[in-house]
Parts: C-alpha cells; sequence; structure tokens
C-alpha cells in the first residue's frame, strides 16, 4: 500500500515533467498557426463540473458557460482550428469565436493559473494580476526576467497594461466583468470566463483545467491529467471505507463577529464528507452564510480539530489566538489541534492553495484525511495544511 501511494504522489509530478511537459519538449506542434488536428478532433466532456458544457461539432467545438447558481447563460466561445472559421447558419447572438490554439495568456487573478505547469503551458502566460502572489518557482522566474506584466487585480486590473501585452486570451471571473471589457475585446484580446471556484465539488473545481486544453491545443493532455488526478482522489477516498466513523470538526474563523457556515451543496461540505470530516452546513444553500460567534461557540466549543484559512505569517497557536481572544476558549486551542491552509505561503502573502490547490485535489482531499486519519496514511506529509506549533 505505501508503495502504491508513493507511485500516485509521483503521478502529476511525472505528468508535468514528462508526456505533459511541453514546453520545448516538441511534442506539441509550437508552430504560429499550427494545430495538432487529431488533438482538436478529441471528444472533450466534462463529468464534473457543471459551470460548463462543450458540444464537440466536425470543425469546431461550442463552450457554453453557465451562470453560478442559475441555468442562465453568460457567454458561449466556438472554438475553431486557426484559420478555419466555420461559417454556421445559426449561433447565439453573445458567440465569441475563437481560433485555437491560442498564442499567449493574462489571467486576472493567480488562482486560475494553477492547471499551465501541469498541462505545459507557463510559457503562455505573458500577464498576471498581483504577480508577486504567484508561488509557481518557473513563473516567478519569468517574472523576474520580465515576461509576465503584471496588470492588478480584479475590477482594478490595469487596462492600459493589458493593452500594452495584449494577450490573445484574459481569463478572468464572472465578478471581474466591467464596461472596460469592451476596449480589451474590441482591441483583439478575447475575454474568457472561468468560474471554477464556483463549484460544488473539488473535482468540479479541478475539471476546468479541460477548458485551458480546449484553448491552448492540449485536449488529450488535460483529459489525461485530470483522469489521474480523479484516479487519485478516489484511491484517497476509498481508504476511509464504509464503517469509518465520520470526525466533528470546527471549520472556519470569525470574521468581524461573525462566521461564515458553508451552505450544503458547496465544495467545502462536499470536501469535509469526503474526507470523513463532519461540520454544519447552511441547508439548500451552495454559498456560505453568517452566523454568529456564539452559535458556532455553543455548537463547536468541544470540538478536537480546528481548521481555519488564516492571512498571513500565522505559525503558532499564540499567533492564532492573538487575532481573536475568543478563540482561546475553544477545545481545540486548549487541548485539540487547529490546523491552517498556509503551508505554502509566500514572503508576500501568496498561498499556494489557491493557485494550485484547485488542480490538486487529490492533495487537499489526503491533507484533510492525515489531519483526521492520521493511521489510513501513516508516510504521508500534509501538502498545503499545517499545524499551529504550541
Amino acid at each position: 500500500m505505501k508503495k502504491i501511494f508513493l507511485l500516485l504522489s509521483l503521478l502529476p509530478l511525472l505528468l508535468s515533467t514528462g508526456c505533459t511537459s511541453g514546453e520545448g519538449s516538441g511534442q506539441h506542434s509550437r508552430v504560429e498557426g499550427g494545430i495538432d488536428t487529431l488533438d482538436f478532433a478529441h471528444i472533450v466532456h466534462f463529468d464534473h463540473a457543471r459551470g460548463l458544457s462543450v458540444t464537440n461539432e466536425e470543425g469546431y467545438k461550442e463552450v457554453v458557460v453557465f451562470a453560478p447558481d442559475s441555468p442562465d447563460t453568460l457567454a458561449v466561445y466556438i472554438l475553431y482550428p486557426r484559420g478555419h472559421r466555420p461559417e454556421l447558419n445559426t449561433v447565439p447572438a453573445q458567440a465569441r469565436f475563437i481560433p485555437v490554439p491560442a498564442r499567449t495568456l493574462g489571467c486576472i487573478s493567480t488562482t486560475e493559473i494553477g492547471a499551465l505547469p501541469l498541462l505545459g503551458l507557463r510559457d503562455r502566460l505573458v500577464a498576471c494580476g498581483d504577480v508577486r502572489n504567484i508561488s509557481d518557482s518557473i513563473l516567478r522566474q519569468y517574472v523576474s526576467e520580465g515576461k509576465i506584466a503584471d496588470i492588478g487585480l480584479g475590477m482594478s486590473r490595469n487596462v492600459e497594461q493589458i493593452l500594452s501585452v495584449r494577450p490573445e486570451i484574459l481569463i478572468q471571473t464572472f465578478t471581474d466583468a466591467s464596461a472596460k471589457d469592451e476596449d480589451l475585446t474590441a482591441s483583439g484580446v478575447e475575454i474568457v470566463l472561468f468560474n471554477g471556484w464556483k463549484e460544488q465539488t473539488l473535482l468540479a473545481r479541478a475539471e476546468w483545467l479541460k477548458m485551458l486544453g480546449m484553448l491552448f491545443g492540449r485536449n488529450r493532455q488535460a483529459e489525461q491529467t485530470f483522469h489521474v488526478i480523479e484516479q487519485e482522489y478516489r484511491q484517497a477516498q476509498a481508504l476511509l471505507g464504509g464503517d469509518r466513523q465520520s470526525i466533528p470538526i470546527l471549520y472556519g474563523q470569525d470574521y468581524k463577529g461573525q462566521w461564515y457556515v458553508p451552505g450544503e451543496y458547496s465544495y467545502v461540505t462536499a470536501m469535509l464528507h469526503d474526507a470523513g470530516l463532519r461540520y454544519d452546513y447552511v441547508p439548500n444553500q451552495v454559498a456560505s452564510q453568517p452566523m454568529s460567534f456564539e452559535y458556532v461557540f455553543s455548537r463547536h466549543r468541544h470540538s478536537k480539530i480546528w481548521l481555519s484559512s488564516v492571512a498571513g505569517g500565522v505559525r503558532t497557536l499564540e499567533d492564532f489566538i492573538g487575532a481573536n481572544e475568543r478563540y482561546a476558549h475553544f477545545d481545540a486551542t486548549q487541548t485539540g489541534s487547529v490546523w491552517v491552509d498556509n503551508k505554502r505561503i509566500n514572503e508576500y502573502g501568496g498561498n499556494d492553495i489557491w493557485e494550485s490547490g484547485p488542480y490538486q485535489p487529490h492533495l487537499i482531499l489526503k491533507d484533510l484525511i492525515k489531519i483526521a486519519h492520521p493511521d489510513l496514511l501513516p508516510e504521508y506529509e500534509t501538502t498545503y495544511w499545517q499545524e499551529l506549533k504550541r
């Protein structure tokens, strides 16, 4: 069993350095305008993600992005081999025709770049919001060499800087949309909505890497990569078996007197369930809902495990309690354990769990299993979560 998990833990690395490298490997056409016709014809499908769909047609792929939590259509993209735009009799009014493979990419936040190393697409990134938050060492090197421009964050992004770099594709979430988008599209920058963060399971979030595969001629590679991720996730999940009791925990943290409890259909609730953990959720909701500190304290004062997302350099229990003295009254801080997700944080506060984490759901799951059921993964060391020192 130990050997099996060692092999599985190495597979993403093998994929990113071997068959998925792409960067200088010569495995994919690097000729401008060139396209791997077999790869484009590969049938793409989404088994977990619900925020988008794809229809594979001869000569093009129609991708529809839906509004989170509703069936409304936000965007339609007609992807076609560069130089062979299809003549279609009927298309949705909002459809955007995008030639692929795209040559360059811009991302509004680092959350959207975590799949690039897995698909061998690091060299396509020419712009990113707040480049200081980038965790990947090779991309950080590209930043230091001036190959990746800093274009600001979210609604405050620097449109002039984006236009100076002019990425063919600019990935952003639906919340980043603004009136300035028209200026970008008019200049030839295609804006593609990337809403994986709104999916309801970890695997669904990770499956959005197939969108990048379609945009950059990595369809087969994206499918193979996701297949390995899915297999590893299922292998880790199977460790729990059917007879192991779920562990009650405390999740989250106080924010200005309120504690956000995940919705029943949120990825957080699904993630905790898959890891054999038990926590409150808001019935029939996707989004988190605010609860009072008193409500959470009354229900979870005696929980022995606390999972919390923290910002900055919190490394000890003293640091943690210093942020809110009421934390000291929970059993987890007195006799239990407190875990935070900042094990891989850089000097500027960029946290890798928000960069690579969405595309490494199997590692997040293993982290949580290790925390609550350490006997199931005796030799595994957590990737993103760390226990605060006393």
